[in-house]
């Protein structure tokens, strides 16, 4: 099971994202269709996104972001302290 949840750093609010028993390319996709709806989007109004660099987010996740004006940002390789987590 994975629950996948994004920070605002600004305000450090928490909202989910999506939760899967075995997320996929295409539950990826939906995910960013559903960050990026101009109505609902948790992503509305955002530059950035900043994430590590699970395969889960594919090219087709980061097209649909910067179609939506969002830039995906990659942590660095072997940077866990950088990888946010929930306790």
């Amino acid at each position: 099971m994975i629950v996948l949840f994004f920070i605002e750093l600004s305000t450090r609010k928490a909202e989910i994202g999506g939760i899967a028993e075995s997320p996929n390319r295409l539950w990826m996709s939906q995910v960013g269709r559903n960050l990026t709806d101009a109505v609902d989007g948790i992503l509305n109004g955002k530059r950035y996104l900043i994430h590590d660099r699970d395969p889960l987010f594919t090219a087709e996740f980061v097209q649909t972001l910067a179609t939506n004006g969002i830039e995906s940002v990659k942590l660095p390789p072997h940077s866990p302290n950088l990888n946010a987590h929930a306790g």
